[in-house]
């Protein structure tokens, strides 16, 4: 029987100003844009990348409603000081410590969306879904992270998005997700 191959996926592309290098991705890292989780999120993030001075850059971000790419995934976006080999994800959303966020409806749509983008990238480069820590980092593991986690591990910046999130039930919906993918459902 043969083995099924998995694209990558494709949504609407605005090209970030700042990129650039190739890479093979084996990290996704998950990042807060900062700003409120709602509809046109995306767009306002997408602008601000694609025009904007400062030299930052993500491959994807993602509001309630919307994923858009805005640096194609063998290139380096510059996300977190150590972009070697990860594809950035910016989450439309406000960091904080409070968990409860992440229940509104909003956050619960943007997580469905993010869920089904990270198991299409998984399936597509061959990525464990599996949560990496700051020493799996170091130690070259492939994976899930936060910018937090790569602020840790490779001391290149001081964040800690996207701060308390429900990891366990995210990881749940991407597995849940990648399980559907392979067995050819919509």
């Amino acid at each position: 029987m043969a083995t099924k191959k998995f694209t990558a996926p494709a949504p609407p592309f605005v090209a970030a100003r700042h990129a650039g290098g190739s890479q093979t991705p084996r990290l996704i890292v998950l990042h807060s844009t900062v700003s409120p989780c709602k509809p046109g999120g995306a767009d306002a993030i997408a602008r601000f990348f694609r025009i904007g001075q400062a030299v930052t850059s993500a491959h994807y971000v993602v509001d309630p409603t919307k994923v858009i790419q805005m640096v194609g995934d063998h290139t380096i976006a510059f996300h977190c000081g150590w972009n070697k080999d990860s594809i950035g994800i910016e989450l439309c959303d406000m960091p904080s410590q409070d968990k409860a966020r992440w229940d509104d409806q909003p956050h619960r749509d943007m997580e469905a969306r993010a869920a089904d983008l990270i198991a299409r990238l998984c399936l597509a480069y061959g990525i464990p879904v599996r949560y990496v820590n700051a020493a799996d980092l170091r130690a070259g593991k492939k994976g899930i992270t936060t910018h937090a986690q790569m602020s840790e591990a490779f001391h290149k910046s001081t964040h800690w998005d996207p701060g308390a999130w429900r990891r366990v039930r995210f990881l749940t919906r991407i597995r849940v997700r990648v399980l559907a993918l392979r067995a050819g459902l919509k």
